[in-house]
């Protein structure tokens, strides 16, 4: 397995992992009756902050745990090159990613036109659709990286 494959793979479970974090906090919000009022908004945004902070932190750390895990099972290192290959199936990832994510948010944007959910659902799944996006581009990538083109 090569090093971008597993890196590959630590993204899609520390996403996960953070995903259903801020799913359960959302919802311990929203038993809690904290996302109705005039600062629901706030909330949601400071929540959202909070997740992708914390995101690139757990990353960091688990990238660097994970290299050195690596180093110390195999007792060597293998650097981690990127060639053509690495950028071609990382400008279809975006692709797919900004396709997925626009998609998302446009349905948002027509919940909210007709008037189908509140407004601060719609952050919610806009949050969502940038979860759902990068983890099927993550997937995508993993896909690639298999031998699936």
């Amino acid at each position: 397995m090569s090093q971008q494959e597993k890196s590959v793979i630590v993204s899609l479970i520390t996403s996960l992992i953070l995903f259903v974090f801020f799913a359960f906090y959302m919802f311990g919000l929203h038993e809690q009756g904290r996302l109705v009022g005039p600062d629901v908004y706030s909330l949601i945004g400071k929540s959202f902050f909070l997740l992708i902070g914390g995101g690139i932190a757990v990353s960091i750390v688990v990238q660097i745990l994970v290299t050195i895990i690596h180093a110390i099972v195999t007792k060597g290192y293998e650097p981690m090159l990127n060639d053509e290959r690495d950028k071609l199936y990382s400008l279809k990832c975006m692709q797919i990613i900004l396709l997925i994510f626009s998609v998302g948010f446009m349905a948002s944007m027509a919940l909210l036109a007709l008037e189908m959910v509140a407004p601060h659902i719609v952050f919610l799944l806009i949050i969502f659709s940038m979860f759902i996006a990068n983890f099927i581009g993550d997937l995508v990538k993993l896909f690639l990286y298999r031998g699936g083109m």
